[in-house]
């Protein structure tokens, strides 16, 4: 769990090859990358999920790398499951950079709603750390997710 009350389920803790496999994916553009952690996930979704909202990287960021993690996240997943992808979340242009910074280093994000979210949608995301930058999305959601779906979780979250 993490602030706001989302539960955290992730494929993998944040360390050793799942982070180098992550990393790969969110800086070099290795989309192969989402394969595994796609995979682990999948079998995890709740029969109760209506849809799969992806938590948007920053605009710049998307642009210098070429690739949003979470987007692709969720489109293996729902390829696998059925499930619709819902883009229901629109992102900044940028926010400063979160890894590696304590929880009161980090500037707040404000994500912006695009569309209506049946209650029932589960957020995914690449990683997730201290949980701000999901429960900032999720607080920006009408139907308010509890949640979330990660390719990674910080070890001291815990692995859900």
């Amino acid at each position: 769990m993490v602030d706001g009350g989302l539960r955290v389920i992730a494929a993998y803790t944040h360390e050793g090859p799942s982070r180098a496999l992550i990393h790969a994916l969110k800086y070099r553009g290795v989309v192969a990358a989402v394969f595994p952690f796609a995979s682990s996930l999948a079998e995890r979704i709740p029969p109760t999920a209506t849809g799969l909202i992806p938590v948007p990287r920053a605009v710049a960021r998307a642009i210098r790398y070429g690739v949003d993690p979470a987007q692709l996240l969720a489109r293996d997943l729902a390829r696998r499951t059925g499930l619709p992808v819902i883009p229901a979340l629109g992102p900044p242009m940028w926010w400063r950079r979160h890894a590696g910074a304590g929880r009161e280093d980090r500037a707040a994000i404000r994500f912006r709603q695009r569309t209506r979210t049946p209650a029932g949608s589960i957020l995914i995301d690449d990683v997730v750390t201290t949980g701000a930058t999901v429960t900032a999305a999720a607080d920006a959601l009408d139907n308010r997710p509890s949640l979330v779906l990660a390719a990674t979780v910080a070890p001291r979250v815990g692995r859900g």
